[in-house]
C-alpha cells in the first residue's frame, strides 16, 4: 500500500534546528517522514532560507518554497491589521507559493495537510485535502497580550490589536481543521476555554523533546567560563530573552557578584539586541552574539539560567541544559509544561531574592551541582527524546489519514 502524501507547511525554513521554532518543525518532519510522503511548503527572506530549505530533501518527497519579502511581508501585515487581522497573518503569506501549493495538489492530492504556527492556516484553509492538523505550538496571542501588559502607548495599541488577530486565527484553527496540538497541556487549556465545548476535543498537547546524543555530557570540548561560570542561552533579539536576561543582570546579578566574585554570566546567541549588548559592561558579564554551537558553553558552565518572565509553552534551553547534565535554575514561566521535580532535577526561583539563594547555592556545592545535573540527564533520557515525545503526532495522523477516523474520532487514543 502506498504511503499517504502529507503536506507541512512551516512559516519559516526549519533548517538548521538550532532555535527554538525550527528545532520542532524539523524532528516533527523527520518522525512523520518514516510512515507518510512528506512534502514541505515554507516562505522565504533570504538566499540563505532558500539554502537551507534543501537540506530538508533528506527527509522529504519534495520542498516547495516561496520568496516573501521582509519589507513586502510587512506591508502586507500593516495592510491585514488595518483590516482587522493582524501583522503575524500578512507578514508570513505568499500568493505565489499558495499557487504552487494548489498546482502541487492538483498533480496528486494531498492526503493530510499540516501547518506549523497560527500564520499557516490560511495556507491551510486553501489546500485541498481529506484532513488538516494545526500545530499552533504555544497560544501567541497571550504572548502578544502579556507584551501589550508591559507596553506604552502607541506600542500597547499594536500588541493588543495583535493579540485579537492572533486570537481569531487560532480559534479559526480550532473550528476549522480536524485537530490543533499546542506544546503543554497549560497551553491546549488555554485556548479549549477560548474555543469552547463545542471544538475542545479536537484540542491536544503534544510535548517538546530534546536531542539526547547531540546534547550530552562529553559531546563537546568546554568552553572556559572559569569555575563558577553561569550561562543563558537563546536568540538574543526575541523579546523574552531581553527582557529576561536584561532583568536578572539589573536585579540578580550585582548582589550576587558581590558574594561570588569569581562567577562570570555568559549570555550566548545570535543577533543581541542593543540593550543585551550594553550588559557587557556589567562586572563578569560577556555576550557572545552569533556561535557555531551553544554546547560547549553549557558543558563549560557550571549552571544554566533562565530568568523568563513572558514564556509560552516548553523552553527548549532548558531542555537542553538539562540533557547536558547542567543544573538548571528557572522562572517559574519557564517551567511551564515541563514534568520535572524542582529541587530534585531543576531548582526553580521567582523573585530576587530565591533567584540569589538558589543560584549562589549551586555555586557554593559542586557535590549538589552534580547531583542536580545526574538527575537532569536522567529526566530527559526517560521522558524528553523526541522519539517518544512525537510518537503521538504519528498515532494522530494515521487516524486522521483514513475517513472513519476523522467522521468518529477517539480522543482517548491521543496521549500527550
Amino acid at each position: 500500500m502506498p504511503l499517504n502524501r502529507l503536506l507541512f507547511i512551516a512559516h519559516r525554513v526549519p533548517y538548521p534546528p538550532d532555535k527554538g521554532e525550527r528545532v520542532r518543525a524539523f524532528h516533527e518532519i523527520r518522525a512523520l517522514a518514516e510512515r507518510y510522503r512528506v512534502t514541505l511548503a515554507a516562505p522565504t527572506r533570504s538566499r540563505q532560507e532558500a539554502d537551507a530549505a534543501g537540506a530538508m530533501q533528506e527527509f522529504c518527497e519534495a520542498v516547495i518554497t516561496a520568496p516573501a519579502g521582509r519589507i513586502a511581508g510587512l506591508a502586507r501585515g500593516a495592510v491585514r491589521l488595518l483590516a482587522g487581522g493582524c501583522v503575524t497573518e500578512g507578514y508570513f503569506y505568499s500568493r505565489h507559493l499558495v499557487r504552487r501549493l494548489a498546482a502541487e495538489a492538483r498533480r496528486e492530492p494531498f492526503d493530510l495537510v499540516m501547518g506549523y504556527c497560527s500564520s499557516t492556516l490560511p495556507y491551510v484553509l486553501a489546500i485541498p485535502a481529506a484532513a488538516r492538523l494545526m500545530d499552533l505550538v504555544d497560544v501567541d496571542s497571550a504572548k502578544w497580550s502579556a507584551y501589550a501588559d508591559r507596553a506604552r502607548w502607541p506600542r500597547r495599541w499594536l500588541y493588543t490589536r495583535e493579540a485579537a488577530g492572533v486570537g481569531r486565527l487560532e480559534r479559526q484553527s480550532a473550528e476549522r481543521c480536524d485537530a490543533v496540538l499546542l506544546v503543554s497541556d497549560a497551553e491546549a487549556d488555554l485556548l479549549r476555554r477560548a474555543v469552547g465545548a463545542a471544538f475542545a476535543l479536537r484540542v491536544r498537547g503534544l510535548s517538546n523533546g530534546v536531542d539526547t546524543d547531540t546534547f550530552r555530557p562529553g559531546a563537546v570540548e568546554p568552553a572556559d567560563l572559569g569555575p563558577a561560570g553561569v550561562v543563558f542561552t537563546g536568540q538574543m533579539d526575541y523579546r523574552p530573552n531581553v527582557d529576561g536576561v536584561c532583568w536578572f543582570v539589573e536585579e540578580i546579578w550585582p548582589a550576587l557578584h558581590r558574594e561570588h566574585p569569581a562567577a562570570t554570566l555568559t549570555i550566548v546567541g545570535r543577533d543581541p539586541a542593543p540593550a543585551v549588548r550594553r550588559l557587557a559592561a556589567s562586572p563578569g558579564v560577556a555576550v557572545t552574539g552569533t556561535v557555531p554551537d551553544v554546547r560547549p558553553y553549557l558543558a563549560g558552565a557550571a549552571a544554566a539560567v533562565c530568568p523568563l518572565r513572558i514564556a509560552r509553552g516548553i523552553q527548549n534551553k532548558v531542555l537542553e541544559a538539562m540533557a547536558m547534565a547542567l543544573p538548571v535554575v528557572a522562572s517559574p514561566e519557564a517551567l511551564e509544561g515541563l514534568d520535572v521535580s524542582v529541587g530534585t532535577d531543576l531548582l526553580r526561583a521567582g523573585d530576587p531574592a530565591q533567584w540569589r539563594e538558589s543560584l549562589g547555592s549551586l555555586l557554593a556545592d559542586e557535590p549538589r551541582r552534580r547531583s542536580i545535573g545526574d538527575a537532569a540527564r536522567r529526566r530527559v533520557e526517560t521522558d524528553y527524546t523526541w522519539p517518544a515525545r512525537l510518537a503521538p503526532l504519528v498515532s494522530l495522523c494515521e487516524q486522521l489519514a483514513t475517513r472513519e477516523a476523522r467522521e468518529a474520532p477517539n480522543p482517548q487514543a491521543f496521549t500527550a
